[in-house]
């Protein structure tokens, strides 16, 4: 992958190492280190977040597990990508499987494809309803643009609909006006990772603002399980522009982006002679562009009115599908406070239009050109008791066309108590739903797992046996009723906790039947044509979707934050969630794919205003399935501010081991990769 733009980045990246050797000696405080060290223990806990109840509220004040990793957060630790940033949370398992792939999941349910975790940029939906999950490899926006993200551990259903049944992450990004002037910010690390990135921002008149930014980014790739080059570089080219415009009253946002990329793998593919398998690298071209338009209106009566309205094109073209698709969403909703009611409505209107191929792999049963969802939702907080008791009930619901019910109701009741200053107890009771993707409906899926050779016990015919699933029009929709308990507070000046208890039992869960076996490459069903044997290199034995098992979650998340010094925090989180299935008997499990212990420690020091320090310590559990071995994990990174304009950080992830298996896609396309340790260099000029 070191081609010509590559080659030109190198000379641009010695160009800035070269320039900042000038500044080294010179240290400056006008780009604080320690911004966020200027807030309390109580003010931390008091941050603002929308994304509970699509209304503005204390975090301390919210009925939902909720975690914000801030710009400092970001900064402090050399996050690079929104992936990375995920794993400062707790309850979140976030797992990499190739140098562009991700698995991030919640509460329990992990994977690639995780189809019960819904996330959005800004309000604008990043969840893919043709495969149920999200595509991080392209998630890839200038990571110093993101202002916060807020965390949902648990259902959003009825502010944020069908599919955001154990958590909703809502990336926020910046307002133009919050950082005027330009940047350039380069980063690179021995192994081949590179990125530049040219930022600009200024106004347009007395009341508007603009940012805009271009940023390439590449990566080398990693290891195979066993040796090998991995073959799993890629390379992105982003462009975005932003414009606020504000008033008294009223505020209005428009935002355009788009980009483009290839992303590499190690495919694996079916060989039918021993043993059974090859591999190949492969590049997935990846592309898209979007424009969406914000605005929200305040009232004379102190009511508030919002509206979005985007368009939204991704495009892929990988070895195991392609797809074009465009969404076009139109989302409003109101507030107003009535007495002790406090009331959010709304609803939306999306369309989707999809032009999906399958390969030698995938194959499409039945087409879908379309797909269309209408929702609608209130929620109201009543005040019982002042400042101490409230009681809040919502209603969302949702008309999806992948779905086979006409409605899905999705109903929430929550409870939050203030026995004494500084301390909250809130209780919730959910039901969420999660509705069928394209591929539940009407995807046949080859080569899941290994190949079962000829005179194994498990395979009685003479070739080999391959295995796979297939989709199943009659597919239902997965629900869950979510009771949770939580208590957060401040023990003192210096510590502050946050104790969330969850279960979370699902029913109807996607579940596999065994349906057929097909000679290939024929195609032909043994049970039609057992001589079709005799001229085949293999059986298929497919699975198909069903909705025939049940399952119920349990565990808890821990939080603790302690500030013993102005300079020096401290945080660690503890993670715990256990599935207990319950498979009907003609199905199978292929076991959890989540670890149920997780733990982190990361510290946070800044021995004067310009120097930042972390460190960043977790601990993964095995996990069952795919056979992942427990590990520990440890990142490092330093930050200074030098002169007036330059910022260098430099750190090294994966400090432990020199490489590491964390994850592997479940549907088996993917040869297994373990991430290499890597150290990195990143430099900021801003003027």
């Amino acid at each position: 992958m070191r081609n010509t733009k590559i080659q030109q980045f190198d000379s641009l990246s010695t160009g800035l190492l070269s320039a900042i050797l000038l500044f080294w000696m010179s240290p400056s405080s006008a780009s604080s280190a320690n911004d966020l060290f200027d807030l309390s223990i109580e003010e931390l806990v008091n941050l603002q977040v929308t994304t509970v109840s699509r209304k503005a509220e204390r975090l301390s004040d919210t009925t939902s597990a909720v975690f914000v990793i801030t710009q400092d957060d970001i900064q402090r630790h050399g996050v690079r990508s929104i992936p990375d940033a995920l794993r400062l949370a707790p309850g979140l398992s976030v797992l990499q499987i190739d140098a562009n792939k991700w698995a991030v999941g919640s509460r329990g349910i992990s994977g690639r494809f995780a189809n019960k975790l819904l996330v959005l940029m800004d309000g604008r939906l990043l969840y893919t309803p043709s495969f149920s999950g999200v595509f991080w490899d392209v998630q890839q926006t200038l990571i110093e643009e993101v202002d916060r993200i807020e965390i949902i551990r648990g259902p959003g259903a009825v502010v944020w609909g069908t599919n955001a049944v154990n958590g909703v992450i809502n990336i926020i990004t910046k307002p133009s006006a919050s950082a005027p002037g330009g940047s350039v910010v380069g980063g690179l690390d021995p192994e081949g990772a590179e990125f530049l990135a040219v930022r600009q921002a200024g106004h347009l008149g007395d009341a508007s603002t603009y940012r805009a930014f271009l940023k390439y980014q590449s990566a080398d790739g990693n290891q195979l399980v066993g040796g090998g080059d991995g073959a799993d570089g890629w390379d992105l080219l982003r462009g975005s522009f932003r414009a606020d415009k504000a008033s008294d009253h009223s505020e209005m946002t428009l935002s355009v982006e788009a980009y483009t990329g290839s992303m590499g793998q190690t495919v694996i593919g079916f060989d039918p002679l021993p043993p059974f398998f090859d591999v190949f690298p492969n590049d997935a071209d990846v592309g898209g562009a979007f424009a969406a338009a914000n605005m929200s209106v305040t009232h004379h009566n102190n009511s508030k009115t919002t509206g979005q309205f985007y368009v939204d094109y991704t495009t892929r073209d990988s070895a195991l599908f392609s797809e074009d698709r465009t969404t076009f969403s139109f989302d409003l909703q109101h507030q107003r406070s009535f007495g002790r009611h406090d009331v959010v409505a709304g609803g939306w209107l999306r369309f989707n239009r999809y032009d999906i191929g399958g390969s030698n792999r995938l194959d499409l049963l039945a087409e879908v050109d379309g797909d269309r969802v209408i929702s609608a939702f209130v929620q109201d907080e009543i005040s019982i008791v002042d400042d101490a008791l409230s009681v809040e009930l919502g209603l969302k619901i949702e008309n999806n066309e992948l779905s086979p019910d006409d409605i899905e109701v999705m109903p929430t009741a929550r409870l939050l108590w203030k026995p004494v200053e500084k301390h909250s107890v809130w209780a919730a009771v959910t039901r969420a739903v999660r509705t069928p993707s394209i591929a539940d409906l009407t995807a046949a899926v080859s080569d899941i797992g290994i190949v079962i050779p000829p005179g194994d016990p498990f395979n009685p015919f003479p070739v080999p046996m391959r295995q796979g699933t297939v989709g199943n029009p009659a597919f239902e929709s997965e629900t869950n009723l979510s009771v949770e308990l939580g208590i957060r507070g401040q023990l003192n000046e210096t510590l502050s906790y946050d104790l969330a208890l969850f279960d979370m039992s699902y029913d109807g869960i996607r579940s596999f039947v065994p349906a057929d076996v097909n000679c290939s490459p024929s195609g032909i069903s043994i049970a039609v044509d057992p001589t079709c044997l005799f001229t085949s290199d293999s059986v298929i034995a497919r699975a198909v979707f069903t909705n025939d098992n049940d399952s119920t979650i349990r565990g808890g998340e821990l939080s603790l934050d302690w500030m013993p010094v102005k300079q020096w925090r401290v945080r660690s989180t503890v993670s715990y969630a256990r599935e207990r299935l319950e498979p009907a008997p003609s199905t199978f499990d292929a076991g959890s794919t989540y670890p149920e212990w997780q733990f982190s420690l990361r510290s946070e020091w800044s021995p004067t205003d310009s120097i930042g320090v972390a460190a960043f310590v977790r601990y993964v559990d095995e996990i069952e399935f795919p056979a992942i071995d427990e590990y520990w994990q440890a990142n490092v990174n330093l930050r200074w501010s030098i002169r007036d304009h330059w910022v260098v950080s430099m750190g090294v992830r994966n400090l432990l081991d020199d490489a590491t298996e964390e994850y592997r896609s479940e549907l088996g396309d993917v040869f297994p990769t373990e991430i290499e340790r890597s150290a990195f260099l990143n430099l900021r000029f801003s003027y």
